[in-house]
């Protein structure tokens, strides 16, 4: 097989360089659609299920009908990962992408849109560069003038590709050469723009409940790991008043699982970075996963 890369759309296995969407579709037009980031480590795909099961809450949720079901979606996944199958040797980490967009006309009301809907999957290399030096050093997150979008709007649980809210937020962050870190709307801890977000206290991890948050699924796998570790874990409301008493802050997210924080803005952790809790849990993802980035 050829290591070009392989990419699904709409039922055709087809040349990455050779796939053709109209600028006139809605996903492009409107960001009308829904999407999914899912890791490959050493190959394997990691919590697929977990992926597609979110991806079909999120299709509900916006009243998107690709017209098959999950399974299918992971059967159409497994052969787009078969054509790839060379490719996917090559590299310790990739991403495999699931887009899906409404379709129809862009210029009429959704709810008279009749598709065909638009599916694309397909996979790609990560550099794990910055990912090891991270885990060394940490990441700097501060928190932006951007608010995180409230579900009274549209419900952050959902993974929409209109993300205009959370761009700007990074946008807020880069300007001071860190990653953004959002807030509520009554000034609670929500998440970074990609990431879930954890602190620290007393042996105790604290996060955001999920109404302020998307709904991660790497979030899920640290409540399991967590049960596993003997780790209590709550989901609660916080202030940066509690950021600013934390022991240790991580993020989480699909491509770097836990990853340390080393400030937000001028508040740094009590403990030395990556603190203890948040190294039990990146050890406890190098067993999960079979990749341990610091080996790399």
């Amino acid at each position: 097989m050829s290591a070009t890369p392989k990419v699904y759309l709409n039922g055709e296995i087809l040349d990455a360089d050779a796939a053709r969407i109209s600028p006139f579709e809605r996903g492009f037009m409107w960001g009308d659609g829904i999407y999914e980031v899912t890791p490959c480590f050493g190959g394997r795909p990691y919590r697929l299920e977990d992926h597609i099961d979110r991806l079909y809450r999120s299709l509900r949720y916006v009243r998107i009908d690709v017209g098959f079901g999950p399974d299918q979606m992971r059967s159409e996944t497994e052969r787009m990962l078969e054509a790839n199958g060379d490719l996917l040797e090559s590299a310790p980490q990739f991403r495999i992408g699931h887009w899906v967009t409404r379709g129809g006309d862009p210029f009429v009301p959704a709810h008279l849109a009749e598709g065909p809907p638009t599916v694309f999957i397909y996979l790609q290399k990560v550099e794990t560069g910055s990912t090891v030096r991270n885990l060394e050093t940490g990441v700097r997150l501060s928190v932006t003038t951007t608010r995180r979008n409230p579900p009274e709007c549209i419900e952050t649980r959902a993974k929409v590709t209109s993300k205009m809210n959370q761009l700007l937020a990074e946008l807020d962050a880069g300007a001071r050469d860190a990653l953004s870190l959002m807030l509520d709307l009554d000034g609670n801890v929500s998440e970074n723009s990609v990431a879930n977000f954890f602190i620290a206290r007393d042996g105790v991890l604290w996060t955001a409940p999920e109404r302020n948050i998307l709904e991660g699924v790497t979030r899920k796998v640290v409540f399991e790991l967590c049960e596993r570790l003997s780790i209590p874990v709550e989901e609660r409301l916080f202030t940066m008043y509690d950021v600013a008493q934390a022991d240790e802050f991580f993020i989480t997210s699909s491509g770097v699982c836990a990853m340390p924080v080393s400030a937000v803005d001028d508040f740094l952790p009590r403990h030395p970075v990556p603190g203890p809790l948040t190294e039990r849990l990146i050890e406890a993802f190098a067993a999960d996963t079979g990749l341990d980035f610091r080996t790399l």
